[in-house]
């Protein structure tokens, strides 16, 4: 036989399981005698502890959420509607699917699996039933901008697929923000073809509040061709303008200054009279600012002879390659010198100083 289930009394009066439980906890019962409920009362004052005490020790442990919060939860439940997950609340917080991710999700099973420890953003005040409402696609959200805002402080370059193709430009999707690619700043040729193409960019605006974000994909060109570009290097441009100070030439997509005074070593007082606008010119880089994207050029190191570029200029591009060989070959000859003389100086002393040394003794 089992085990007998021993059954509680009060005053004499039997108690179901129910009472009993009530009676252990303290908890008065409405259909009892009343000498049944004074008996409990006075069981508690014994005790120095009551059911109002109970209660109220209870609630100083009870999670209290607010809208904003970021909790960790666990998946415990699917339903129709969405995931049950765990929080330490009165009851378990909800998660529907439109707020699971940045990205569209079709299923959650696919997306979560039960036991999974996530972070959640509450987003939904508890309601009737002390439950509250789920999202992780807000969290990825503000996360998102903070990295955009964080990337754009250091002007860093990123990598972004283009989404579509309108008239003012192109839609790119970096980490679930969609940002605006001016067609000013987009790719030569921006067509269709283009959609689904990875390419660099530089943010150029970043509005959280506005939910703006504007990015560029030839300043990151630039700043790519820029470290590449080193003084001494010859590079093949096209004159895009002309000004009384010298000429602004398109190397590769970024432009360098030409000028006036390094464009021959015979003096020239019209720009315009040595070089017109679509004009193709090899020249050298004599500097370069890559914080700034600045670097300007010289025409007259390509020169054979003084004046060669107001009397040959084609000459001059279809020699320069030669012209720039010779220019390295004598600068290393000269460094070569110096350092040779350097040598023999330090030479040259340290022997002084062992005669000194030899006198002395």
């Amino acid at each position: 036989a089992g085990p007998t289930m021993k059954v509680m009394t009060v005053n004499g009066k039997k108690l179901s399981k129910f009472e009993a439980m009530r009676f252990k906890a303290g908890r008065p019962m409405s259909d009892a005698v009343d000498n049944v409920n004074k008996e409990m009362k006075e069981s508690q004052a014994l005790a120095g502890f009551d059911y109002a005490d109970f209660e109220s020790s209870i609630a100083k442990f009870d999670s209290s959420f607010q809208v904003g919060d970021i909790v960790v939860g666990q998946v415990v439940q699917y339903e129709q509607s969405g995931a049950l997950v765990d929080i330490g609340g009165k009851s378990s917080a909800f998660l529907a699917p439109p707020e699971a991710s940045m990205q569209r999700v079709d299923d959650l099973e696919d997306f979560m699996m039960i036991g999974d420890h996530r972070e959640f953003q509450i987003i939904g005040g508890e309601d009737e039933n002390g439950q509250v409402k789920l999202s992780i696609r807000r969290l990825e959200f503000a996360r998102a901008w903070e990295r955009v805002r964080q990337i754009q402080a250091e002007d860093c370059t990123v990598n972004a697929e283009i989404m579509s193709i309108n008239r003012g430009g192109a839609l790119v999707n970096f980490e679930g923000l969609r940002g605006f690619l001016p067609g000013s700043h987009a790719p030569q040729g921006l067509t269709e073809d283009h959609v689904g193409n990875i390419v660099p960019l530089k943010f150029l605006e970043v509005d959280q509040a506005k939910n703006r974000l504007v990015v560029s994909n030839r300043r990151a060109m630039v700043e790519a061709k820029l470290t590449n570009l080193e003084p001494g290097q010859l590079v093949e441009g096209v004159v895009r303008s002309i000004k009384p100070y010298g000429a602004f030439v398109d190397i590769g997509g970024i432009t360098g200054l030409l000028h006036i005074s390094q464009i021959s070593h015979d003096h020239i007082t019209d720009v315009s009279k040595v070089l017109s606008e679509g004009m193709e010119i090899s020249a050298m880089i004599l500097t370069q600012d890559k914080e700034k994207g600045r670097f300007s050029l010289s025409t007259k190191t390509l020169e054979a002879e003084p004046g060669d570029m107001l009397r040959d200029p084609a000459g001059v591009k279809a020699n320069a390659a030669a012209t720039v060989a010779r220019y390295h070959e004598r600068l290393q000859a000269e460094q070569q010198a110096r350092d040779q003389a350097a040598s023999e100086l330090v030479a040259g002393l340290d022997l002084n100083a062992l005669s000194t040394e030899e006198l002395v003794a």
